[in-house]
């Protein structure tokens, strides 16, 4: 294996039995089309949200960052990247957000693949800019057709402090490979705000799969209940989101 395939961070590449990093040279791209389909707010908002990853050396590869899944590790959610909807339906601008990454292949032989994950994550590039530290793990554990990816990261709040704290995501994804071409699995975990954590904590959930329709093209969709449990009131199923998302590898 050359290495040529995208990091599992990415939705639709846990299923793949690829390293977690590019190799040198190669970009990956991935772009989601991320849909709010909550009750009464069905595409309210909608969005494109576009990952590019480059191959820095065959240990580091580097991300320009927009997508839900590419900046907590969870699938479900949707309004990153391009904002298409308008500010009346849910978009406070066009462009407001992103993420430059790096990933190091610290595990990459074996059952067990992980790598350090860290950057920069802007949440919003509009006046008043705010802006997090990120630091996490990428990882996943092959076990013949299943495939246990973990993501877990936290946020630590560098500028508006009074309100921009530190957010704790713990995403685990189960894939199951159908066949060597089709991947279908399930993604659960906890998120929330260390301050109040016990209050405010979420449990998302999503269901999907991803097709391989050649070497260096992948498609799938997900459907996801991004606070299915947890908070000060909860959500249930009222909250929902679905994505639909496209891979190229060069």
């Amino acid at each position: 294996d050359d290495g040529a395939e995208a990091a599992p961070a990415e939705a639709g590449d846990e299923g793949g039995g690829h390293p977690l990093v590019l190799g040198k040279g190669k970009i990956a791209i991935h772009a989601a089309i991320e849909v709010n389909l909550s009750k009464d707010a069905v595409a309210k908002p909608f969005s494109i949200a576009p990952d590019v990853w480059y191959g820095v050396t065959d240990k580091i590869s580097a991300g320009l960052v927009h997508s839900t899944m590419g900046s907590t590790g969870f699938v479900a959610g949707a309004g990153r990247g391009l904002c298409l909807a308008g500010e009346d339906n849910g978009c406070a601008e066009v462009y407001d957000n992103v993420g430059v990454e790096a990933l190091y292949l610290a595990l990459g032989d074996g059952p067990l693949q992980v790598a350090a994950n860290g950057g920069v994550v802007i949440h919003h590039l509009s006046d008043p800019m705010m802006t997090s530290l990120k630091l996490g793990v990428v990882g996943k554990y092959t076990m013949g057709k299943i495939i246990v990816a973990f993501t877990p990261n936290i946020w630590v709040g560098i500028t508006e402090r009074d309100f921009n704290k530190e957010i704790l995501n713990v995403p685990v994804s189960a894939m199951f490979a159908v066949n060597p071409k089709l991947a279908a699995g399930i993604q659960t975990g906890i998120m929330g705000p260390l301050d109040g954590f016990g209050d405010a904590w979420l449990l998302p959930l999503s269901v999907g799969a991803h097709y391989a329709i050649s070497e260096q093209i992948t498609a799938g969709a997900a459907f996801g209940l991004p606070a299915l449990a947890g908070g000060p009131d909860g959500t249930g199923a009222d909250m929902r989101s679905l994505q639909l998302f496209v891979g190229y590898m060069l």
